[in-house]
């Protein structure tokens, strides 16, 4: 698809003439200026005649071809931006899902070994002829069912996040 910025494009000249090499060098000199387009500086780039550039602007619609280019070049830079920030966001969503898996295995190691240990004092305790109080059991057990919780409930977060990577973002 030829873009009105192009050689020879955005621009209906009444006899059919077609924009010669060194307008369209002049022109894309404009172009280059970005927001600080003037002939006069295309004069003073190009070594042509203040008239010629004008002529040549007017003939080969300048102003026009040259907003449709930076209508364009704001819309890739937007869409490169976009893609960006879409990358940051996916890197921050995978920092977050591994993030909640390693606190899930965490926890959950915690548990494990909280119940071992729980195990082990019972059991020398009632080798030992004593036996732990309920509020004691109650409370280890409670302790124990809390950490289990937590960790699953971070396993289930990393599944989430994992699903929505999966689903939303196309991992």
């Amino acid at each position: 698809m030829a873009h009105p910025w192009e050689h020879n494009q955005g621009f209906e000249h009444k006899r059919g003439k077609q924009e010669s090499p060194a307008a369209f060098e002049a022109f894309t000199a404009f172009l280059q200026l970005g927001n600080k387009r003037n002939q006069q500086t295309v004069c003073q780039i190009t070594g042509q005649s203040r008239n010629m550039v004008r002529i040549w602007s007017k003939e080969y619609a300048w102003k026009d071809r040259a907003a449709a280019y930076d209508g364009y070049s704001m819309a890739q830079r937007f869409n490169e931006v976009r893609a960006a920030s879409e990358v940051k966001h996916r890197e921050a969503i995978i920092r977050f899902r591994d993030d909640q898996a390693r606190r899930a295995r965490a926890m959950g190691g915690l548990a494990e070994l909280l119940l071992d240990l729980t195990r082990e004092k019972v059991e020398a305790m009632r080798a030992a002829g004593e036996l732990p109080s309920e509020q004691q059991l109650s409370n280890l057990a409670k302790t124990v069912a809390t950490l289990g919780e937590t960790s699953m409930n971070l396993e289930a977060a990393a599944l989430g996040v994992e699903e929505l990577l999966d689903a939303e973002l196309g991992q």
